[in-house]
């Protein structure tokens, strides 16, 4: 039998690994992966510029929740002429035969949930070399790293040696996956701040601009875009346009008295994980908006000016501090993602309300006492 300490070591490490995941975006040959921090992982193959596109998914422990989609033609590049797909699929040249009784079937999208009917697509496909069409060769998914891809999904989620793993099945049972990680949660403000009278707002612009200088700024204070918004009854935010790019303004934020004599403070957004494209958790402000209303602030970096790849983020203002909310990243510029579909790295749920609100109820023919 095991001893206590043993058992209470085991018992951490495997509660280690359900509250805490390391999100990534990786590549392997043709497919990127990527896993966000409640192990979800999404592979997708690339250059989606091609027309063609094989993207498979699912979620961390046993209810996974699997989908898997073959689709010719994307958001960006509409649909594209030509055969159905059912009919037209070659792998390695000859005929794929897929049996589509549990599948969602366009002409040119087929998609299903199936467990079963995803276990046969990826048994024909992983050990060959690609999957083309009839009518147009060039359109092909390479299926060179899709084992690689699916086996770091299993091992993310802690399936590998399991009944449930894609490539390295064993006799683990399903029960024995670990499952996802906790859903980290954000908190609005306590209550939404006075709005900022047109003074405020005009004495704030013109201290913004005194305070920064050219050294923080390279843009010439003429050009410079300056936004003030309120962030609570005491304190206001300021962001300063400082730089610009083809595509991209990057900012700089600062958390400002709303009454003279003004005392900034530079706000900085501190990642809760460590991009695995960049060593830094600091995140630029790029693009930068921010709701007073909901107290969100969001960042939105176009790496090129189609905006089919970048990182988008949002942040949550609680009365303190900026907590991330969700980030959604795409490393793949090929014209397949709009960045309203980029993978998603980190998610959250919105917190209780605070502690100490009470909200009243008054059932329907009830008066007050």
């Amino acid at each position: 039998m095991l001893s206590c300490s043993k058992w209470l070591l085991l018992v951490s490490l495997f509660w280690g690994t359900v509250l805490q995941a390391q999100p990534l975006q990786k590549t392997f040959s043709n497919w990127q992966v990527t896993c966000n921090n409640l192990n979800s992982c999404e592979a997708r193959s690339f250059p989606g510029n091609d027309g063609l596109t094989v993207t498979v998914s699912r979620d961390a422990g046993e209810d996974d929740r699997p989908a898997l989609r073959i689709d010719y033609g994307s958001h960006i590049s509409g649909d594209r002429g030509g055969g159905a797909l059912r009919d037209n699929l070659l792998l390695d040249g000859q005929r794929l035969t897929l049996d589509l009784k549990h599948w969602q079937v366009t002409p040119h999208h087929l998609m299903t949930g199936h467990a079963v009917s995803i276990n046969e697509f990826l048994d024909q496909v992983r050990d060959a070399d690609s999957l083309t069409l009839l009518y147009r060769s060039d359109a092909a998914v390479s299926l060179r790293g899709l084992k690689a891809a699916l086996l770091l999904m299993d091992d993310v989620q802690g399936r590998v040696n399991s009944s449930s793993a894609w490539i390295r099945r064993g006799d683990r049972p399903l029960s024995e996956v670990p499952p996802a990680p906790e859903l980290p949660q954000v908190s609005p403000p306590p209550h939404q701040p006075s709005p900022l009278s047109a003074e405020e707002t005009r004495d704030l612009i013109d201290f913004a601009g005194l305070y920064v200088s050219r050294d923080s700024c390279s843009l010439n204070p003429d050009r410079r875009e300056i936004a003030v918004s309120p962030l609570t009854d005491e304190k206001a935010l300021l962001l300063i346009g400082c730089e610009m790019g083809a595509w991209n303004l990057i900012d700089l934020a600062f958390e400002v008295t709303r009454e003279p004599p003004y005392m900034a403070k530079t706000i900085q957004l501190i990642l809760p994980f460590s991009p695995s494209d960049r060593g830094s958790r600091q995140l630029e402000l790029i693009n930068t908006e921010y709701d007073a209303s909901r107290g969100e602030l969001m960042t939105f970096s176009k790496t090129r000016g189609l905006g089919d790849c970048g990182v988008a983020t949002r942040w949550q203002y609680n009365g303190r501090e900026f907590v991330l909310a969700e980030y959604t990243q795409e490393n793949t510029c090929d014209a397949w993602n709009s960045s309203d579909r980029w993978p998603t790295l980190w998610v959250s749920g919105q917190a209780a309300e605070p502690r100490g609100s009470v909200k009243m109820e008054v059932e329907p023919g009830d008066s007050e006492q």
